[in-house]
């Protein structure tokens, strides 16, 4: 496994660098996703096709809202954010991860240990257990916690957050909206077996997500909101590098450091607008593009 900057402090790093006009030169990508994936797994295939999307309502904004917490590596605090984990890295589109291995935390491919002393003492046991990741789509997943005691799942979330992860306590609105996600996953919804593409537009739905609830008055707590939108920034940036897109890359950067403060955004709506057509017209040359993909990794 390859420790690398988070996706934050990545970004935090090429936003220091904003007064350099010419672009860096091209070097060989680098996908935070694939720092703890297994030697046998195809790291095209890891960053272009995903478990089926099988929730029940899949159009609910608190449903939308929780998968784009779920995506954010920030959310969980402590060790895991550092190393730019979040839910999702375990439970890709909310299902399992086959592939995953992280040192110290798996055992074999799909597993973790999750009363290790590495990322919380909390729940420490001294004792290397990984278990495998679960779907939680599936019976099996949907087992872990019951998904309609009341206040049981968001209880289970909360401590998920504090004590395996040592993370900040998060606000009401966090934990509401993870657990109107989690309890709309249903593996009956779909073809639980299939695959689908990654694509610009999964990021860029949940940065309109972000966007319509920054917009609201609902917003005790946005922070959590911001940094998950930029970690989705941050993700694009991957796939669309500055070698290739300065104009493009510097206005991932320009939303993400405007993310970062406290007040309004101004014209997010008609940014985004325009960040999509700047996505959708360089897909062909981004690393969304499988075989121009496949031609970049070493």
């Amino acid at each position: 496994m390859r420790l690398t900057f988070t996706i934050a402090a990545a970004f935090a790093a090429v936003i220091a660098c904003q007064g350099s006009v010419s672009p860096p030169p091209e070097t060989p990508p680098n996908f935070k996703a694939l720092d703890w994936i297994s030697e046998e797994t195809d790291p095209v295939a890891r960053l272009t096709v995903q478990p089926a999307t099988c929730l029940i309502a899949p159009e609910d904004p608190a449903v939308q809202r929780g998968e784009l917490l779920f995506t954010s590596p920030l959310l969980l605090g402590g060790q895991a954010a550092k190393a730019g984990l979040s839910c999702a890295s375990c439970h890709l589109n909310g299902r399992g991860n086959p592939d995953f291995v992280f040192s110290g935390i798996s055992g074999a491919p799909g597993t973790a240990d999750i009363t290790s002393g590495l990322f919380s003492k909390m729940r420490a046991d001294q004792v290397f257990n990984p278990v495998p990741i679960p779907d939680l789509a599936a019976p099996e997943g949907q087992r872990l916690v019951s998904r309609s005691a009341d206040g049981a799942l968001e209880a289970f979330l909360s401590a998920q957050i504090t004590e395996e992860f040592a993370g900040a306590a998060p606000a009401r609105s966090v934990i509401e909206d993870l657990a109107a996600y989690i309890r709309s996953l249903d593996a009956a919804t779909c073809d639980a077996n299939a695959e689908q593409a990654q694509t610009w537009q999964d990021e860029m739905k949940r940065l309109r997500v972000g966007a319509a609830y920054l917009d609201t008055e609902r917003v005790e707590d946005a922070s959590a909101y911001r940094l998950a939108m930029r970690a989705a920034l941050g993700r694009l940036y991957e796939r669309y590098p500055a070698s290739k897109f300065g104009g493009l890359s510097q206005e991932l950067v320009s939303i993400g450091r405007a993310l970062s403060q406290a007040d309004r955004l101004d014209m997010l709506d008609e940014r985004l607008d325009t960040l999509e057509r700047g996505l959708r017209h360089g897909e062909p040359q981004s690393f969304y593009n499988r075989e121009h993909l496949a031609r970049s990794l070493p």
